[in-house]
């Protein structure tokens, strides 16, 4: 008899481990879900908005650069500078240009960045585009945009990176503009310039200028 007491006691003392792993895991994993949920949650409500990147990308900054620079999205870095570049130091900061291209130091090597509004260069770059708006005419160039500050000596900068107004239309902009969705519509932004696509009088695409953020000179 003492025999089928001690068994019994042993068989109710498993079966209390037993019960209590099992509550345990189920809390566990109830946990878990929660966590996942949560998580899945907060990735759902950033990448829903009225305002951004299309496909959720968002523009990132390379590690270990100079915020004062601004940079394309698709930076380019380079070992040497092209042959005939021009060095312009503007607000104490160094820029390398050649062919409309501007490049900084960075790290052992150049990388490309976009120039600031009030720089000034002498020549435009070949390949230029003209763009009249109103009185006013504009020259545009892999996504910079120049005026002329009417300087009648050659040897001046007399050309500088300016801001377009809105309503400015181009026929092509540059290829990495980014996709940004506003309100469901699909905008165009670079270089601090959001454009839209249009549709041309005679049927043709083109992208117009709705938003500009300015830039403090």
């Amino acid at each position: 008899m003492k025999t089928i007491y001690r068994i019994t006691g042993i068989i109710l003392i498993l079966v209390s481990f037993l019960g209590t792993d099992t509550i345990q895991a189920q809390r566990n994993e109830g946990k878990r879900s929660r966590g996942t949920n949560t998580h899945r949650n907060y990735e759902t409500k950033g990448s829903v908005g009225t305002n951004h990147y299309r496909g959720g990308r968002y523009r990132t900054q390379p590690i270990h650069r100079n915020p004062h620079y601004r940079y394309p999205r698709h930076h380019r870095v380079i070992r040497t500078l092209p042959r005939h570049h021009v060095r312009v130091v503007y607000r104490g900061l160094p820029y390398f240009y050649y062919a409309g291209i501007y490049y900084t130091i960075y790290n052992d090597a150049y990388t490309t960045v976009l120039p600031p509004v009030g720089f000034r260069i002498t020549v435009l770059p070949v390949g230029y585009t003209q763009v009249i708006v109103g009185p006013s005419i504009y020259y545009y160039h892999s996504g910079v945009y120049y005026v002329n500050t009417n300087e009648s000596s050659s040897d001046e900068q007399k050309y500088e990176v300016t801001q377009p107004p809105v309503g400015t239309v181009l026929i092509t902009i540059h290829e990495d503009a980014e996709e940004v969705v506003i309100d469901g519509k699909i905008f165009y932004d670079y270089n601090n310039i959001l454009y839209k696509r249009v549709s041309t009088f005679d049927g043709n695409t083109a992208y117009e200028v709705v938003h500009v953020h300015k830039e403090n000179k």
